[in-house]
């Protein structure tokens, strides 16, 4: 049961009709272009009717990164096949090919670690570089700033997942679980490689004959990542993540209606540009603002994907679980979707992040806030994430919950009276 007053149907229809209306005004937002920082400029003009304060930051990326390795992986490993049959059928006695293919495949594990697991900047400087932007928007309290809670969504769309249009997680498991496998296992087998044949060994034992069979099978795994990212689509991002800018948006909105202000609380709504680019967006804005966000308590609620409501969950950890996010952050959502008649769990490690873990990488206190599942649909970063298939419902019920964070947040004087509930809500797993 509801124990708490949602917001007004006019905010719950504001949010839907602004979804669409950016869907179809500002089409392909990728990462540090034209159409994302267009978007985010309308965006900031909404938030100048209930915002006291609204700042826009540009900043640079390399925004291909990301994901650019992948393809450049995909023929590192081909090249490697290619190199290793050449020396065992003896068409080249030399070592320097072992060597080259043992280089050229860490390089490509270390892409895959750094780069998409660990989401830092690594390759970034061989891609071409533009600019992207940040939107924050600040509703004051009426005293002095004692604390601050920041709602955060991106604004950025994604290019499309080919996989993910084509079959599902089937395709997705198949063709990432195939080649990132691959990858690693012909590395392995490259140092072998690289240090029998430095010794002079000679190629009989069957064994090499079957490496070289195993490596044959693993080509197509290899052709097929080149194709993983179609790069002439980029999706119209309705759930992933403009659910998250609306909301984030329609509690300043909400606030302002309600001619609602804290006594020393700051409410914060941030849009971030080119989360899909590796959350360069939140890394930016977390680095240069990093002594602001620390000097007073500040807590992020990062949202991303608000589509299905018996997905919604706490995220505690992100980046394939490299980095941790906030207990005490997770306790104040949790009790919030508790007040609004859900009880969210806390997520199991995943391989993906959301803007969460860029604050928590400068150590301000974070937590992800997401309606995604994690066996993902066929609209998850594909063509098929419009506006006509969003789920209203979680919307609003995703707004409720944030609107109830904030008044939780601003009642019990901060985030330490929810720290020893996240602990122990840590220890035992919500709702698990």
């Amino acid at each position: 049961m509801r124990l708490t007053n949602g917001a007004s149907d006019s905010t719950y229809k504001y949010m839907v009709d602004g979804i669409r209306y950016i869907c179809e005004n500002f089409k392909e937002r990728a990462p540090g272009t034209h159409s994302e920082r267009k978007a985010q400029k309308f965006l900031k003009t909404q938030l100048e009717n209930w915002a006291d304060e609204v700042e826009m930051e540009d900043f640079h990326l390399h925004p291909k990164a990301f994901m650019g390795w992948i393809p450049i992986a995909g023929i590192i490993c081909i090249l490697s096949v290619f190199f290793y049959w050449l020396t065992y059928k003896g068409a080249v006695q030399n070592s320097a090919l072992a060597v080259v293919s043992v280089i050229m495949t860490l390089f490509a594990v270390s892409c895959l670690v750094i780069e998409f697991l660990m989401y830092r900047e690594y390759v970034d400087f061989l891609f071409p570089q533009r600019i992207s932007r940040n939107v924050m928007a600040r509703r004051k309290p009426t005293g002095e700033v004692k604390r601050r809670i920041i709602f955060c969504g991106h604004t950025d769309a994604a290019n499309e997942w080919t996989y993910s249009l084509h079959g599902g997680l089937k395709s997705l498991a198949a063709v990432m679980g195939g080649s990132i496998g691959g990858l690693i296992g012909i590395t392995l087998f490259n140092i072998i490689w690289m240090i029998y044949d430095l010794a002079g060994g000679l190629y009989i034992s069957k064994f090499w004959l079957f490496m070289g069979v195993v490596q044959l099978i693993l080509v197509p795994f290899f052709i097929a990542i080149l194709f993983f990212i179609n790069w002439k689509v980029v999706v119209d991002g309705a759930n992933d993540n403009l659910t998250a800018d609306f909301i984030s948006m329609a509690v300043l909105k909400e606030m302002s209606e309600k001619y609602k202000r804290y006594e020393n609380t700051e409410v914060c709504c941030l849009l971030t540009g080119s989360e899909e680019a590796g959350l360069r967006g939140a890394v930016a804005y977390a680095k240069r603002h990093q002594q602001e966000l620390t000097e007073v308590e500040t807590v992020v609620i990062a949202m991303d994907t608000m589509r299905e409501i018996e997905q919604l969950q706490i995220y505690t950890q992100g980046c394939t679980g490299t980095q941790k996010n906030s207990n005490a952050v997770a306790e104040l959502l949790y009790q919030a979707g508790v007040n609004c008649g859900i009880e969210m769990k806390e997520t199991d490690i995943y391989p993906g992040a959301v803007d969460a873990e860029g604050f928590s990488r400068y150590g301000i206190e974070a937590v992800g806030f997401c309606g995604v599942n994690h066996d993902p649909k066929t609209y998850y970063h594909t063509r098929l994430d419009t506006a006509d298939n969003i789920n209203p419902q979680c919307i609003n019920l995703s707004l409720d919950i944030c609107l109830e964070a904030a008044e939780l947040y601003d009642k019990n004087g901060g985030i330490e009276s929810f720290r020893q509930g996240g602990r122990e809500h840590f220890k035992r797993g919500y709702n698990k």
